[in-house]
């Protein structure tokens, strides 16, 4: 049931590795399977540079205002995108990035956790993860591409879309495993580099 997306990063109008002779902002649209690594990463970027990283963080994909799609459909401004492999390809194939300029940066599972302090499940295997479900009383998943795969595809795989249905929750905009350090799910499922960041919860 592992199931891995692939970060990507495009140029929107300058690529984000030139040395440029003035400092200058480089403003940067992410999803937030990548964002904990660049926030580590931009200081290093910025002495060298002189450059200034301005981080503007967004889902993938979505109905929310914040998704990236949405924010350069109304016509916000970004040097670099980096987000979801297929929801990159949307915006190549739209003409809203550079051509030529798309990198491939990880590849990012999907996991989960359950608050700091409650008993570990265990999902070692299909049977105990469907148990795992099955047993939850509440869930929740992100409004991107991990929560995509866990509504649409895990649990049909599983065969619990009926039995889930009432108690799992689409987590909008903010990370799923905040919402479960607050105890307000049971479980949460998120790509794992935005889960770890996490503090309350255990992965």
């Amino acid at each position: 049931m592992k199931r891995t997306y692939r970060y990507t990063a495009s140029a929107l109008v300058l690529t984000f590795l030139s040395v440029n002779a003035f400092a200058q902002d480089v403003k940067v649209m992410i999803s937030g399977g990548f964002k904990a690594a660049l926030e580590k990463l931009a200081p290093e970027y910025e002495h060298r540079t002189g450059d200034k990283i301005v981080i503007i963080p967004g889902p993938s994909m979505g109905n929310t205002p914040q998704a990236i799609p949405n924010r350069l459909a109304r016509g916000e401004k970004a040097d670099v995108v980096i987000m979801v492999g297929d929801a990159l390809e949307k915006l190549e194939k739209a003409s809203q990035t550079q051509p030529g300029s798309r990198t491939e940066l990880a590849d990012s599972p999907v996991g989960m956790v359950v608050k700091k302090g409650a008993k570990v499940p265990d999902i070692s295997s299909d049977a105990k993860l469907r148990e795992t479900l099955l047993q939850a009383s509440s869930i929740a998943y992100s409004d991107s591409a991990s929560g995509r795969y866990v509504s649409q595809a895990l649990f049909k795989k599983l065969g619990i879309e009926k039995e889930v249905a009432g108690k799992a929750t689409k987590v909008e905009r903010i990370p799923v495993a905040s919402e479960v350090a607050n105890g307000k799910y049971t479980l949460g499922f998120q790509q794992v580099s935005e889960l770890l960041p996490v503090q309350g919860v255990t992965f």
